[in-house]
């Protein structure tokens, strides 16, 4: 007898499943901070004095004179005592006339100021001869901010007789202050002791 044969049975086919494609996960953006420009702080020139006016006159401007001992000199001075353009400020002897006064400075919006200038001493060689700058920050009481003597005392800037060189006086603190002003003042023996001042420049920042 022949045995039929059983066909081996045929399964239904089932395909491999296939995945969809998936995205990889997108973070949200992220905002990057701008990083501020490393800046120094500027000072804002908020007044200056030549001690000469438009047309090259010799004025005072808006500052105050003390007296007698406060006088401007021009270019025909012999001593060429004139650090640039025609004139300059010069204190003599230590009396009370021996000041000059700015006008009030707009330091409203300000913490600090910085005084810039040119000075000559003639003739203040004594250990006791020296000049002074001052501030006030009420409009009348004036308090000593720095000194410039012949012998460099403690607390004081030496200076060089007959020439001139420059003077700063920075880190003025003026936070607050209902009225600034600056006032330089001789201190020499005689008449014959004067300083030469030009050029005053005040920055604020």
């Amino acid at each position: 007898p022949t045995v039929a044969h059983s066909a081996s049975p045929t399964g239904t086919s089932t395909a491999s499943p296939t995945k969809g494609p998936t995205n990889s996960p997108t973070d949200s953006p992220t905002d990057v901070p701008t990083l501020a420009p490393n800046t120094e702080p500027v000072w804002e020139t908020i007044g200056s004095n030549g001690f000469e006016d438009g047309s090259g006159d010799c004025s005072f401007n808006s500052w105050v004179d003390g007296g007698d001992d406060a006088r401007l000199i021009g270019p025909n001075n012999k001593w060429s005592n004139v650090h640039w353009g025609n004139c300059a400020l010069r204190l003599q002897d230590d009396s009370d006339t021996s000041t000059a006064t700015s006008e009030t400075l707009p330091v409203a919006n300000f913490d600090t100021l910085k005084v810039t200038f040119w000075y000559k001493p003639r003739r203040m060689t004594a250990s006791s001869e020296e000049f002074h700058l001052y501030i006030s920050k009420d409009g009348g009481n004036f308090a000593l901010e720095h000194t410039w003597s012949s012998d460099g005392k403690l607390g004081s800037t030496e200076f060089t007789d007959g020439i001139y060189q420059q003077g700063i006086v920075d880190n003025i603190d003026v936070t607050n202050a209902s009225d600034v002003r600056i006032r330089f003042m001789c201190n020499g023996d005689s008449n014959q002791d004067r300083v030469f001042i030009d050029d005053v420049a005040m920055e604020a920042m």
